[in-house]
């Protein structure tokens, strides 16, 4: 017969516990802050509301006659409610007016930025080569910025299913 103790007296179970247990701890406790993670703001009526949106980088990927621009953003919400970035609240537009339609995935929610904070974000949007031809701006609750200058941007010039980068607005 087997003089084992039972295994909650065993002292390299106690270890591992109290082991695992310091670990889960000290990463949850030392988690870095992320790209996207929202960054509480005060809110003052004095301070301009130029720096609200500000655009870090566009991505064009041609998809043969059309393409998806991903536009990556911090926006900063003073609103008391979270703002879902989709329309009407978010509108891409040509320089003649015309709205760009959102990409939109069903597996993928549109992002959020909660009340009272500033967010880096990454929007979508599906493009025509009509849309390309004249100027594009961002319009997020009154709050304006250039996407994309006005001179054309000839399509068939990009490689297909290959990303083009900027560093804020198209040039």
């Amino acid at each position: 017969m087997s003089t084992n103790p039972p295994f909650y007296k065993r002292i390299e179970v106690w270890l591992l516990i109290l082991l695992s247990g310091s670990i889960a701890l000290w990463v949850m406790k030392n988690r870095p802050a992320m790209e996207g993670d929202p960054e509480a703001i005060v809110v003052s009526d004095a301070e301009p509301a130029a720096d609200a949106l500000v655009i870090h980088r566009c991505t064009l990927e041609r998809d043969y006659g059309n393409a998806r621009l991903d536009i990556e953003l911090r926006y900063r919400n003073i609103s008391p409610r979270p703002l879902v970035l989709q329309p009407p609240d978010v509108r891409l537009l040509t320089t003649q007016g015309k709205e760009v339609p959102p990409y939109i995935l069903p597996a993928e929610p549109p992002p959020q930025v909660p009340a009272r904070t500033a967010q880096s974000v990454r929007l979508r949007f599906w493009l025509e080569e009509a849309h390309l031809q004249s100027g594009l701006n961002l319009e997020i609750r009154g709050h304006r910025a250039e996407v994309k200058a006005e001179p054309p941007l000839p399509l068939k010039d990009l490689p297909n299913q290959q990303s083009k980068s900027w560093q804020g607005s198209i040039r």
